[in-house]
């Protein structure tokens, strides 16, 4: 499990819980957690159920943790999307950070629903650092869903797939990607709304996602549009539902 995740959901867990059975199954499901050896992501399933009887804040960290953790994302993966974000030679920072943090085990559709499966449940903790990390997650999974494995490694990749993402889902739509857009929409919005409305937001990631709701209105489909549009350093334009 990452350090992120360990840090926020220890600190919380220890916590008291208003019953002692359910205090003992959060810390057997915390202990579960923190013992999924890196790799084997599928090892954090056997989590999960020792904490569905519950709907605590402590209980939703661990929801959201463990079903993150079982798509693929672990300390490693963590590690490469910071590194994406400060590498000074990536032509799409933002992009290139969001395609970091898919969740892409066992395959890529299996990795999606995971990010939206898990979405309401770090929602629901109300801490706005899962909120971030859950909403990044499901955009960088719905672009590698959408336009295919991004090697990050490549300075070039994430603007190439930005770039065709325009294209598959502003510019002449396809099934792929409508199916989709609404998902990368609603989470922009719950970025503006949560991460990005706090005082220490990083500019580079709240700018492009503060001017796409703000041009793009409450609709998750036209946010998601509309948000592909200024990740491809373009505005948005209601008028015509295109980039410029």
């Amino acid at each position: 499990m990452s350090r992120f995740l360990v840090a926020i959901t220890v600190s919380l867990i220890a916590v008291s819980c208003s019953k002692n059975s359910e205090s003992d199954d959060l810390s057997q499901a915390q202990a579960c957690l923190d013992n999924v050896p890196l790799g084997d992501y599928s090892a954090a399933d056997a989590c999960l159920p020792m904490v569905k009887d519950y709907t605590s804040q402590q209980a939703m960290i661990l929801r959201c943790s463990i079903i993150i953790t079982s798509g693929g994302l672990m300390e490693d993966q963590i590690d490469k999307a910071y590194n994406a974000f400060t590498d000074s030679s990536q032509t799409n920072k933002t992009a290139a950070y969001m395609a970091a943090l898919s969740l892409y085990y066992p395959t890529i559709d299996d990795g999606y629903t995971k990010a939206l499966q898990a979405q309401p449940y770090c929602n629901a903790t109300g801490i706005n650092g899962y909120k971030y990390l859950a909403s990044l997650i499901v955009s960088g999974t719905f672009m590698s869903k959408v336009a295919g494995s991004i090697d990050i490694t490549d300075p070039t990749a994430a603007q190439t797939a930005i770039t065709n993402l325009v294209n598959d889902c502003v510019t002449t739509p396809t099934p792929s990607c409508t199916n989709n857009i609404a998902s990368l929409g609603s989470s922009v919005t719950t970025l503006a709304q949560s991460y990005c409305s706090t005082s220490g937001a990083d500019a580079n990631v709240c700018t492009q996602v503060n001017s796409a709701v703000s041009a793009a209105g409450d609709d998750p489909s036209t946010v998601g549009k509309a948000m592909l549009c200024y990740l491809n350093h373009t505005t948005y334009s209601p008028t015509d539902g295109l980039c410029h």
